[in-house]
C-alpha cells in the first residue's frame, strides 16, 4: 500500500519513524523501521533513516507491503470468551487442545478455533497470529490474545519485562507439610529427550515458581502457584523436583488414572496496550478440578 503525506508545521521536528507510526494506522513501529530500511520511504524523494527529523511541508511518501494473510484452516471448536475489546481477548483455554499448531498441517489448536470463531487477530506473526504466550496442550485456563499488531507487540513486551502476574492452581500427589514454598531452580532442556525439561545449572535459565498450600487432603495438596518466570513445563518440572508432581501429569507425573492433568491458569494480571489501565482475569476452576476436591473432603 502507498501512503503519500505532506508534513504539517504541528509535526515539524518529529522522527520519520514516530511520524508514520502516528499516521500509517495498524502498524508497528518495528515494521515501519524496517521498511524505511529496505528504502521504501522517501522524504522529498530521498531516503532517510528512521531518526531523521522532518520539516514543515516535506512530502513523505512510504510504500508498505500489506500483511499476508494466516492461511490457518478453522477448526470449529467454541472457546469461552471471558472478555474483548478493539485490541484483545480474554479467554478461558480448555485442557487438551494445544496454543497453535507446532508444524504446518497441524489444524485442531485454539488458534484454528478462534479463525473458526471468526475472531480478528494480530497478523504480525502469520503461523500463531494474536498469540503472545502459550499454555501446555494439557494445562486449562486465562490467556490473552492481540488482535491488533500494536497490542501483540505491547503484551509481548509486558511478558518479557515479567510485568504480567500469572497465578496457577494445582491439585499435587503428597502433603505439602509447609504453608508456603519458593521453587527458584534453573531449567534446561533434558539432553536425552528434547521433549522435556528438566532442573539444571548447565546452560540452563532461571525459573521461580512461588507454592502456596489452599486445602491438605488425605494423599494430596491443592495448591496457588505464582510464577516470576514462564519457562516451558515451569511448574509441573518444579513440582516433580519437590517430589510432589501434579495428579494427571503424564509427562512428569507418576502413573495414576486420572485423564486430566491438574493444573489450571487461574488469573492473569496485566496492563491494557492501549490506555495502560490495570486489567485483570479469573478463569473458572474446571468441574475435574471441582469433583476431584468434592471427594477428597468427603
Amino acid at each position: 500500500m502507498i501512503y503519500d503525506f505532506i508534513v504539517s508545521p504541528e509535526s515539524a521536528g518529529k522522527r520519520l519513524d514516530v511520524f508514520l507510526s502516528e499516521n500509517v494506522v495498524g502498524l508497528s513501529r518495528t515494521k515501519l523501521a524496517r521498511s524505511i530500511a529496505e528504502g521504501r520511504v522517501t522524504v522529498n524523494d530521498s531516503t532517510k533513516k528512521p531518526g531523521f527529523r522532518l520539516a514543515a511541508g516535506a512530502k513523505v511518501k512510504a510504500e508498505i507491503p500489506e500483511e499476508q494473510p494466516h492461511g490457518l484452516l478453522p477448526f470449529e471448536r467454541s472457546i469461552p470468551i471471558l472478555y474483548e475489546d478493539d485490541d484483545l481477548l480474554v479467554l478461558d483455554k480448555p485442557a487438551g487442545i494445544s496454543t497453535h499448531p507446532p508444524y504446518p498441517g497441524i489444524n485442531d489448536t485454539l488458534v484454528n478455533a478462534l479463525v473458526w470463531m471468526g475472531r480478528d487477530l494480530a497478523p504480525i506473526n502469520p503461523m500463531r497470529p494474536g498469540i503472545v504466550h502459550r499454555l501446555d496442550k494439557d494445562t486449562s485456563g486465562v490467556m490473552v490474545v492481540a488482535k491488533t499488531n500494536q497490542a501483540y507487540l505491547d503484551l509481548v513486551a509486558q511478558f518479557r519485562k515479567r510485568r504480567v502476574v500469572k497465578v496457577y492452581r494445582a491439585i499435587l500427589w503428597g502433603l505439602v507439610k509447609e504453608d508456603e514454598l519458593t521453587v527458584d531452580m534453573p531449567l534446561a532442556r533434558d539432553e536425552k529427550n528434547r521433549l522435556r525439561m528438566k532442573v539444571s545449572f548447565l546452560g540452563a535459565k532461571n525459573a521461580k515458581t512461588v507454592l502456596k498450600v489452599i486445602a491438605r487432603y488425605k494423599d494430596s495438596t491443592y495448591v496457588s502457584l505464582d510464577i516470576h518466570t514462564g519457562r516451558t513445563h515451569q511448574i509441573r518440572v518444579h513440582m516433580r523436583f519437590l517430589g510432589f508432581p501434579i495428579i494427571g501429569d503424564k509427562k512428569y507425573g507418576i502413573k495414576d488414572e486420572y485423564r486430566e492433568m491438574f493444573l489450571h491458569a487461574y488469573r492473569l494480571s496485566f496492563s491494557h496496550p492501549q490506555d495502560g489501565r490495570s486489567l485483570s482475569f479469573e478463569a473458572p476452576i474446571p468441574v475435574c478440578f471441582r469433583s476431584f476436591l468434592a471427594a477428597q473432603a468427603a
